[in-house]
């Protein structure tokens, strides 16, 4: 296997998905993902107002009901699972024996409940660091150092 170690950088709304063949060997650049929906304001996701709840106390109010989970978190499970479906497509194809995920600590909460058991097997650490906005050239010194 040429590239025997995947690094997944994240965060909930862009991914980069890289490989290398060891610790202190070149990356390469796999693929980019992008969730612009992740970015977007709560409110402007939710085209609807709130749904009302009937009570059966209190003359005319009506309570506005709350979505069972903010929309913002919705689109980042949605992000989690597709990257959570790239990953696990990688390791279908034995294109990486090792892992490496570097995301913010809910986001990387996420990610995990989202992974098949194999593909956390392969998990050799994890980094709660958004290093989304780093340069792919400072990238590997700062996860080689987080390993």
């Amino acid at each position: 296997m040429h590239n025997d170690i995947w690094i997944l950088v994240s965060n909930a709304s862009r991914a980069r998905l890289f490989a290398t063949a060891g610790k202190l060997k070149p990356w390469t650049l796999v693929r980019e993902f992008q969730h612009p929906e992740s970015r977007v304001k709560g409110q402007d996701i939710v085209s609807d107002k709130p749904g009302r709840v009937r009570q059966s106390f209190g003359a005319g109010t009506r309570p506005a009901m709350e979505p069972p989970t903010p929309p913002k978190e919705v689109e980042a499970e949605h992000f989690a699972q597709e990257l959570a479906g790239a990953i696990e497509g990688g390791h279908g194809r034995n294109e990486f024996a090792r892992l490496v995920l570097v995301a913010p600590p809910q986001f990387l909460g996420m990610l995990r409940k989202c992974l098949g058991t194999a593909a956390i097997k392969r998990i050799v650490a994890t980094i709660d660091k958004d290093y989304t906005q780093l340069h792919e050239r400072d990238l590997p010194e700062r996860v080689v150092e987080g390993m």
